[in-house]
């Protein structure tokens, strides 16, 4: 049903300074002390934790990490709480009720936002295992439909004037992940004092290519990380009723969501996120999905098409898809990398950060793999 929580964790709070500020605050309505915080032992950047008053009623908390930023531009919770406020001025749209900002860092060591907590199925199982096949179709269609809703939406009616620029995301976008992963590679061990190095050995001729094959511009409100382990689904029903996660949105261009989404019907996700990719029960294979359940990627693109009014396929004669795709795999590298930053710096929220190590080179490889594929079929196109 919920992320599973350790009360061992690292980053524990003092719930005494915490529920006398919440008290004090005045912003969330009854809410009776004492309460009691536990960290939740899922996800790898902004520690989160469950907050339960006196009478259990239950809250969720995140607050940046302690100790020096790694990067400036990560783990921004005022801007998770500013997107969250904005979102919950539309009608029926599915996000928690963001409650407070606190920037003080004395309360609790770090500046921390509360969110309602919203009772739903968090299906950490890509594959939706625990869903019939009727369901598994379901789900995914309401997550692109979800999608697609918050892509709909104006920011500026919504007060987010200036949360993002609406130009040029991607050649900003490669500067921003140049500057990061260069940053990472400086990162030192905190027991052996050895730097991390480079994600790839070919990442600037990657990053180089896609600088010259930008896709168009278009904005929207951009998630940053929409993906099923951050939707709520229903209790009962495979209906999205949340979204959570909201630290890397921004206003940027809707094929960073939208191919992040559909990404598990690529055929390196399937290899990559399997154990054992020559299994013949892969749900995501084109083979299985029927029997399984999993729509067909096309289907999905083109209900988001009729969603938003435009078929992002067709952008730039097809080849913006096709950059958008390999800025994916360039961004997983990118940010598995990050994870072994803070990893070896001591800072990673999670004792589950060394399953990424393996996924930097992979992802960057099939980045690489793609623009030689990409430049076989385009001859045209610029080189690296």
């Amino acid at each position: 049903m919920s992320p599973t929580s350790d009360s061992s964790s690292r980053h524990d709070l003092d719930d005494e300074a915490l529920g006398q500020y919440l008290l004090q605050s005045g912003k969330i309505p009854n809410l009776r002390l004492p309460i009691i915080s536990t960290k939740i032992g899922y996800g790898q950047s902004n520690p989160t934790y469950f907050v339960d008053d006196k009478d259990g009623t239950r809250y969720i908390l995140r607050k940046k990490p302690p100790g020096k930023i790694i990067s400036p531009v990560a783990h921004q919770v005022d801007r998770e709480y500013r997107v969250l406020q904005a979102l919950g001025t539309v009608k029926d749209f599915p996000v928690p009720k963001a409650y407070l900002l606190c920037n003080d860092p004395s309360v609790i060591g770090t500046v921390f936002y509360v969110m309602e907590f919203v009772k739903g199925r968090i299906f950490t199982d890509n594959n939706l295992g625990e869903l019939s096949p009727t369901d598994r179709r379901k789900a995914w269609f309401s997550a692109v439909e979800t999608l697609a809703w918050l892509h709909s939406i104006d920011p500026d009616a919504i007060g987010l004037e200036g949360y993002g620029k609406k130009t040029a995301f991607y050649a900003r976008h490669c500067n921003t992940w140049s500057r990061i992963e260069s940053q990472q590679a400086l990162v030192k061990d905190a027991k052996t004092g050895v730097a991390l190095g480079r994600a790839h050995e070919k990442y600037d001729e990657i990053i180089n290519f896609v600088k010259n094959n930008l896709p168009g511009d278009r904005y929207a409100i951009m998630h940053g990380d929409f993906k099923l382990d951050n939707l709520i689904f229903h209790p009962t029903e495979p209906k999205v009723i949340a979204i959570l996660d909201w630290e890397l949105s921004t206003i940027g261009h809707p094929l960073l969501d939208l191919v992040y989404c559909v990404s598990s019907f690529f055929e390196e996700s399937v290899a990559m996120g399997q154990s054992d990719p020559s299994s013949t029960e892969l749900p995501y294979k084109p083979e299985n999905r029927k029997k399984s359940g999993m729509p067909e990627p096309e289907e999905l693109l083109d209900r988001y098409a009729e969603l938003v009014g435009y078929d992002p396929r067709r952008d730039g004669g097809g080849k913006d898809w096709e950059v958008a795709a390999i800025v994916h795999f360039i961004r997983g590298g990118t940010i598995s990398h990050g994870i072994q930053a803070r990893a070896i710096s001591g800072q990673a929220s999670s004792d589950f950060a060394h399953q990424y190590f393996e996924r930097t080179k992979a992802f960057l490889d099939i980045a690489f793999r793609r623009i030689e594929k990409l430049q076989g079929r385009q001859g045209g196109m610029a080189k690296l």
